[in-house]
């Protein structure tokens, strides 16, 4: 997909006009790239591109992969743009299988056999399962299916000009067969670990029940570090506000952004209610070395749901609250709201 000028544009794009992204190729030529090479792999879909509901995705034309890897050869870094064709997402086009489609897999693991340095930039409409990639693959930069003139803002990612600070909206299962798949589920009757010697509790016998990359994550350039997490009390009233502090460092070389993220859990409620909520979030810019304290404001508005009443209202009790950079946070207290 690195040259492919019509799939950055996605599935809706009806009004838009053929082959007119700025392709991941053009936009890293165009801004410092011109010793550049290129080979295309192998083609991802069979025949001519049309606003289908099934792509005929190529699967058998390998004739690609040995010129990549002869290009791929003795180079310093070798960018790969992977993922799905811009049709194979949107209405009427659910896929049973997550993994790169057609050959690309295959392309990706030829080529990681002569030249391990790969940055692969994943291309998609949907969450993907990549445990190779993720297990192999020293940096992977989610792109999704940016629009116009995505090359233009991927190559200053790739180049390190621009830190990228974003969260994944959604999370991105190891197997399939672990979707549906989100972070703010509801406990079930047998949730926790019990032991080696137990089997029954909440879990599959082939796969853990973790995600590849939990809702919230994404990775920067340089590291953060979360401490000191403080509440201005342990109780207040449905008239009243808590205020929760930490603190956030810049503990890497590169000046960067953060979305930091709270998290609350309401442990006892009139309906089942889910064992993590994102309830609120900032963007923090820090130099390296920096350290600021972030604070957010909690009241009862925060802690409404639709109750048992049939009407949004917040419910007096015992609360959990979390923060961190992902919804795998980092740093736990808890309250009490009055009545």
């Amino acid at each position: 997909l690195a040259a492919d000028k019509n799939s950055p544009l996605g599935g809706w794009r009806l009004a838009a006009e053929d082959n007119s992204a700025v392709s991941v190729m053009e936009g890293l030529k165009k801004y410092k790239g011109n010793k550049l090479g290129h080979e295309k792999g192998v083609e991802l879909v069979k025949g001519k591109e049309a606003f289908v509901f099934e792509l005929d995705i190529n699967t058998t034309d390998r004739t690609g992969i040995v010129e990549a890897v002869e290009v791929a050869k003795n180079k310093d870094v070798v960018i790969m743009v992977l993922g799905e064709h811009g049709f194979q997402s949107g209405e009427g086009r659910s896929r049973a299988n997550l993994d790169l489609p057609g050959l690309q897999q295959e392309l990706l693991e030829a080529v990681y056999a002569v030249n391990k340095n790969i940055v692969l930039v994943l291309m998609n409409g949907r969450p993907l399962t990549i445990n190779w990639a993720d297990k192999n693959i020293p940096a992977i930069v989610e792109a999704w299916q940016l629009g116009s003139t995505s090359g233009d803002a991927i190559a200053k990612v790739l180049y390190g000009d621009y830190n990228p600070s974003g969260k994944l909206p959604m999370t991105f299962p190891r197997n399939v067969g672990q979707v549906p798949l989100y972070y703010n589920y509801l406990s079930t009757g047998r949730p926790k670990y019990p032991g080696d010697d137990l089997v029954f509790w909440t879990h599959y016998t082939d796969e853990v029940n973790t995600p590849l990359y939990e809702f919230g994550f994404g990775l920067s350039y340089t590291d953060f570090n979360y401490s000191d997490l403080k509440l201005s009390a342990k109780s207040f009233s449905k008239t009243g506000e808590l205020n929760v502090s930490f603190n956030l460092s810049n503990t890497g070389k590169y000046e960067g952004k953060e979305v930091v993220q709270l998290y609350i859990q309401d442990l006892f409620a009139s309906r089942a209610r889910p064992i993590k909520e994102l309830k609120d979030f900032q963007m923090i810019s820090l130099k390296p070395g920096e350290t600021k304290e972030v604070s957010f404001t909690v009241d009862a508005k925060t802690l409404e749901f639709y109750s048992a009443n049939n009407k949004w209202e917040s419910e007096e009790g015992d609360f959990k609250i979390f923060i961190g950079g992902s919804s795998n946070t980092v740093l736990e207290s808890d309250f009490v709201l009055q009545d």
